[in-house]
């Protein structure tokens, strides 16, 4: 697995944009007499019109029927081009509303670029960013800054859905203008992060960007990668700069300076060190409880900015930890030695069965020669190990506990931080998927490590109804990642399969069931290569009840395989299958389930889905093209194999 970069949702809550009960001051009139008072009110030449049609749109954007409909009459035609309009309240009520309905999804993001978004918003950047310094004096500082903030959010939002939009802000003046903008103690905490969250975006393999911002920025990432503070706002702008430095050298770590680089794993860890369930406990006991009709009443006055500023603290917090464990699992990233990385699971030898170490793979002494951490530099090793990385990200796949997950949920003003707890739990086992294929097994904990991790992963998996989608992905794939490193030692050392000798075939029909039940195509694959991976596991111990599980697990694939619709996962099953019997002592368990007449069955099949689905992504279509080529083959080499028994 390589880099990731998954779409976050960068959503604002003021007075103008946040979803509240003031619904029932609308006017008691049909919606689509609503909806064109609003636009009649947006498009006059009246301030005091022109704001309060704002706070309507603001406020209709939370309903997906209003939406569709306002989309249907040209809304985003007519509120973006106020994002230019010569009074600040509306600029700022335009900008708070569209950047909230850039977060409502990645559809919302492309029908924003459909209808031309960009123009009026980086004329907005040319106009009113590009020689500007807020006035201390001034009455609409805050106004100015918060507009300055949006603006940049629904940027950064849009940039990490489109490519079209990266383009439009390399052909602009943007990345010339927004690095002017990193003096936290001239423009606040608030600006800054909001420019250093969009330019940890758009450096990303980004040449044009990255020679902007690099010769223009230097000294200021210096700068703000030393700040001596560690409270929340000091280390998210810590975690963003380490992010955009690296992101700047192309993601070669290794060619920073020592000092820089020693800098920059220093924030990683004070960042992952602070315990987000701590303070997600913490922010629980000052959160409002509901009453005995369910209803929560909010704090006023002193108290509800006190409790906003620790909500505000604990996103923060959040939001750094997210940032650095995307920092560190691009930095253990397998990108650049797939084939080493995917060993355990590669069929593409012409010599089918011939899957044992070669002397190229072993020592004289029976050591690996290359091992899955050579990728990684000493010093990056070496960083990652002393910083206790592996625990840090490990422990960020633990939720808080479910009476805080409750309290949180229950009250409006904490319900993003739920969402940015899922997105951290995430992240943090795809980060985990990488470490596992890439760090060395006594960083973590040795081959018992990463098999309690794989146990953990599954109890997610398997244990517990989620409707989270991602997630599960994410921890199927750490699971997968487990066993393949389990694997790859398996090889050299086959005793390691006992790790495995307490699994009932009980526990396998439970994943069994798991995977009968997925409808998402990817856990469905990670699953099923998962299975195949134990199954060869158990090759290396064969005895009656481990036979039988194998026998399980075969006659479970080929059934899976036979009621596939997409035609990638079809080939992972296939695949699966050639690598648990390319070993020729399984050559009496394939005669026993048939498998060379059941995958002759398959070959037809595999083919026309292949003709019938031509649109897929690169690995995908590898995938299928190796597949197809190699199981005709595979299937004469057992047929005569089975034919000698």
């Amino acid at each position: 697995m390589g880099k990731i970069r998954k779409r976050k949702l960068n959503k604002v809550s003021n007075n103008v944009t946040s979803s509240n009960n003031d619904e029932e001051e609308l006017p008691v009139d049909s919606k689509d007499n609503v909806i064109q008072t609003m636009i009649d009110q947006i498009q006059s030449a009246n301030i005091e019109e022109k704001y309060c049609g704002l706070q309507t749109f603001a406020m209709l954007i939370e309903s997906s029927e209003s939406l569709k409909q306002m989309i249907n009459q040209g809304i985003v035609k007519i509120v973006a081009p106020l994002l230019l309009d010569p009074a600040g309240s509306v600029r700022n009520a335009a900008a708070g509303s569209l950047r909230n309905l850039s977060t409502i999804s990645l559809e919302a993001c492309n029908m924003l670029m459909e209808n031309d978004i960009m123009t009026p918003l980086v004329f907005y950047f040319h106009q009113y960013t590009e020689s500007w310094t807020p006035d201390l004096d001034s009455k609409t500082k805050d106004e100015e800054i918060d507009t300055f903030v949006q603006c940049t959010n629904l940027l950064l939002n849009l940039c990490e859905s489109s490519d079209l939009a990266v383009k439009y802000v390399g052909k602009s003046k943007i990345l010339d203008i927004v690095p002017r903008y990193l003096d936290v103690s001239t423009f606040g905490v608030e600006l800054v992060i909001a420019v250093m969250q969009l330019l940890f975006v758009i450096v990303e393999d980004n040449p044009l960007a990255i020679k902007k911002v690099s010769s223009t920025s230097e000294r200021q990432l210096r700068d703000l990668l030393s700040i001596e503070s560690s409270d929340s706002p000091a280390l998210l702008i810590k975690t963003l700069t380490g992010g955009i430095i690296i992101n700047i050298c192309g993601g070669d770590i290794a060619s920073l300076p020592i000092d820089v680089l020693n800098q920059i794993f220093t924030v990683l860890a004070k960042t992952l060190s602070v315990d987000h369930r701590l303070v997600c406990n913490e922010l629980s006991s000052s959160v409002p409880l509901s009453d005995g009709d369910g209803k929560v009443v909010g704090p006023k006055g002193q108290e509800a900015l006190l409790l906003d500023n620790k909500i505000k603290s604990v996103s923060r917090t959040l939001e750094s930890q997210q940032i650095a464990i995307e920092i560190i699992a691009n930095i253990c990233s397998c990108e650049e030695s797939d084939d080493t990385s995917e060993a355990a699971e590669s069929s593409d030898s012409d010599e089918i069965g011939n899957d044992e170490p070669t002397s190229e793979d072993i020592s004289s002494n029976g050591e690996e020669v290359f091992r899955p951490e050579d990728r990684l530099s000493p010093a990056v090793i070496e960083a990652l190990s002393a910083l206790e990385i592996f625990d840090k990200v490990w422990a960020r796949t633990q939720l808080p506990p479910e009476n805080v997950l409750m309290i949180l949920q229950e009250y409006e003003g904490t319900k993003s931080i739920i969402r940015k707890l899922c997105n951290l739990q995430t992240r943090a086992f795809l980060c985990m998927n990488n470490i596992v294929l890439s760090l060395p097994l006594e960083i973590m904990g040795g081959i018992n490590g990463i098999y309690k991790i794989w146990v953990e992963a599954g109890k997610l998996v398997f244990k517990q109804s989620s409707e989270n989608l991602q997630l599960l992905e994410a921890a199927t794939a750490v699971m997968r990642a487990t066993l393949n490193r389990i694997t790859l030692l398996n090889n050299v050392k086959p005793s390691e399969s006992n790790l495995f000798s307490d699994l009932a075939l009980s526990d396998i029909e439970l994943m069994f069931t798991g995977i009968k039940n997925c409808e998402a195509p990817e856990i469905r694959s990670n699953l099923i290569r998962m299975i195949g991976i134990l199954a060869l596991l158990f090759v290396n111990d064969l005895n009656d009840t481990t036979s039988n599980v194998i026998c399980s697990i075969t006659e479970f694939i080929l059934e899976q395989a036979h009621k596939e619709n997409e035609v990638w996962v079809l080939a992972e099953a296939i695949d699966t299958l050639i690598d648990m019997y390319s070993e020729d002592n399984t050559d009496i368990i394939a005669a026993k389930v048939k498998l060379v007449e059941k995958l002759e069955i398959l070959v037809p099949v595999l083919r026309n889905k292949a003709r019938q689905q031509k649109k897929l992504p690169k690995d995908y279509k590898v995938l299928v093209t190796t597949v197809n080529s190699n199981l005709p083959r595979f299937v004469k080499y057992k047929k005569r194999r089975v034919a000698k028994l």
